[in-house]
């Protein structure tokens, strides 16, 4: 194909594709290279190779510490907002010191790196849309998933000017490749000088392989995360704030269409409950219909909860999609929106109303907890949104996300799994609970093994003896503890490395080895029953029974007998 270009002069040329210039590295750019190689590799090491404990909380106090001193402008218009996201993600963090509920961790990690990606948009100033409404979730989005991959390029081309226009790079790493020689000959003089550096020394080298892996994947991860900092940064001077108009693309009849439907099958549903308050409608019920409390409890809950979610997406989608006339909502789209609003309303109170019956029959359970403080956000984000349909210029989404991540920072410094497991042992103990429940204790978290430990010790000889059961089914299946050849319990001092260190599991850990050996020789002899029962059938189910499958025409199950000490055979015919 030719791509010559005849001008008015009748001469041909042929046009060159104009080459991409990069802008050089700042004496500050480059310096933070280093420290966000340092906290990447802290990231990996402290967190992701050391369960996300410990060592998280102080891998993330550095990434936030290199954030701000990179970011931070004197003349930046950081509001209020982004600091309390910043505040609110350090506490976030706190948590993986102290407790170790998975669900919760899981959830605290999103909510903390998405805390920080608020605080990381505010102190650079590189919002793009309205701060206060739903849409700055886009530039979260966009801040988080797009820019640092998008600007990994930008970040190669900068560094390769540098090397060009600046060789103190090249002079240091050079520098440090005539230390290693030297160091060669140092270090092992210095082992052998002092017991403690000879122990660190055997022990990098032992572990050197992980090392290596550790560095090389925070090396990889390196120039994706100084890319979200470094396009913070240079967009903080060029980026100008996007017109909500350009979002605003759907009718308002199209948008009041959508949202007569949904609001009309609403009415419809309000309409259907009827049939439990007025005998003209019970014809609607199914025929054998019979429930009992704690299957009512338990029924349509979560659909509840699901609708109330959709039904804020739904809402804040339609607000934000939707065009204005003369710059204002229409009042239809605002009457179908409260009553949606309003619906949601009823349901997450009917919602809590059986959580409310579910938690008096079975107690309390982490998941019933959260599900609950999920229902009291959703609530306060309501609340929000019907000041926000009528009163559009007040922001809702800043005091939602403050307000949400506070409450559940808070609860989960309230240690959700020790709360949970005291509320059980003392309303079985007061008659509130029939039942109680100590393989959901044990499976809990460690926070709530010192309430087992405490049934283990109290005077319920049942209690005691299936508290004891599950004591020695959370040993077998902790990977940081074991039972010796004498019956003590003997824990792996990996668990003692800083980096791994749990208040609630160490305090767990310590207590039940003290617990096992504080035993007599009686409680003694009943542990080394069950733990020979654990090693010739594994399979345990959440009655305290093995079963034995090695007869084709008999399930065997041995059940604990608290009377003897033993466990009984009980055979089941599979034929």
């Amino acid at each position: 194909m030719n791509n010559s270009v005849n001008n008015q002069n009748g001469v041909y040329y042929m046009p060159t594709k104009s080459k991409k210039s990069y802008k050089p590295f700042e004496k500050k750019d480059t310096v933070f290279v280093l420290f966000t190689v340092i906290a990447s590799f802290l990231m990996v090491d402290f967190a992701a190779f050391h369960g996300f404990r410990a060592g998280f909380t102080i891998a993330y106090f550095v990434l936030f510490a290199v954030t701000s001193a990179y970011l931070w402008k004197k003349e930046s218009k950081s509001n209020v907002f982004s600091l309390i996201c910043g505040a609110l993600s350090l506490a976030g963090a706190v948590t993986f010191l102290l407790f170790d509920n998975e669900l919760v961790n899981t959830i605290m990690l999103f909510l903390v790196f998405g805390l920080y990606g608020f605080y990381t948009l505010g102190i650079s100033n590189t919002y793009r849309r309205a701060r206060g409404s739903f849409r700055s979730l886009l530039d979260l989005f966009e801040s988080v998933l797009i820019e640092p991959f998008s600007g990994v390029e930008e970040v190669f081309g900068s560094a390769k000017e540098t090397s060009k226009k600046n060789r103190s790079f090249i002079n240091s790493i050079i520098g440090v490749a005539i230390a290693v020689p030297f160091l060669a000959i140092i270090i092992p003089l210095l082992m052998k000088s002092d017991a403690a550096f000879e122990s660190l020394i055997e022990r990098v080298i032992k572990n050197i392989g992980v090392y290596l892996l550790e560095l090389g994947i925070a090396l990889a991860a390196t120039p994706f995360l100084f890319s979200f900092l470094f396009s913070k940064k240079e967009a903080s001077i060029t980026k100008t704030t996007l017109s909500d108009k350009k979002l605003r693309f759907l009718a308002p009849t199209v948008s009041i269409s959508f949202l007569c439907v949904i609001a009309l099958t609403y009415a419809v549903y309000l309409l259907s409950q009827l049939a439990y308050f007025f005998s003209a409608f019970k014809g609607i019920l199914p025929a054998d219909y019979h429930y009992t409390a704690s299957a009512f409890a338990r029924r349509g809950f979560y659909e509840m909860f699901a609708v109330c979610v959709i039904n804020v997406l739904i809402i804040s989608a339609v607000g934000a999609v939707t065009k204005r006339e003369s710059g204002r909502v229409s009042p239809v789209i605002k009457a179908l929106s409260l009553f949606i609003t309003m619906f949601s309303l009823l349901l997450i109170i009917i919602a809590m109303q059986k959580m409310k019956l579910n938690i008096s029959i079975y107690g309390l359970s982490s998941n019933r907890v959260l599900v609950t403080a999920f229902m009291i956000m959703v609530l306060v984000t309501l609340a929000f949104f019907i000041v926000h349909i009528f009163v559009p210029k007040i922001s809702y989404l800043q005091p939602i996300i403050i307000i949400c991540s506070a409450f559940f920072i808070a609860l989960s410094f309230a240690n959700i799994d020790a709360r949970c497991a005291e509320y059980n042992v003392e309303a079985y103990k007061s008659g509130k609970i029939e039942m109680l429940d100590t393989v959901t204790i044990r499976r809990s978290s460690d926070s709530a093994i010192p309430y087992l430990l405490e049934l283990a010790k109290g005077d319920d000889e049942t209690l005691a003896n299936s508290a004891r059961n599950q004591l020695v089914m959370y040993v077998k299946n902790t990977a940081e503890l074991d039972f010796d050849k004498e019956g003590r319990v003997k824990a792996d001092s990996k668990i003692y490395d800083f980096r791994r260190y749990n208040y609630s599991r160490i305090t767990a850990m310590n207590g039940v080895c003290d617990y096992f050996d504080s035993l007599d020789e009686n409680e003694k002899a009943s542990v080394q029953k069950m733990l020979a029962m654990y090693n010739n059938y594994t399979y345990v189910d959440e009655e305290d029974c093995f079963y034995d499958y090695s007869n084709d025409k008999f399930e065997i199950r041995y059940y604990y007998n608290p009377k003897t000490g033993n466990y009984d055979k009980i055979k089941k015919n599979t034929w």
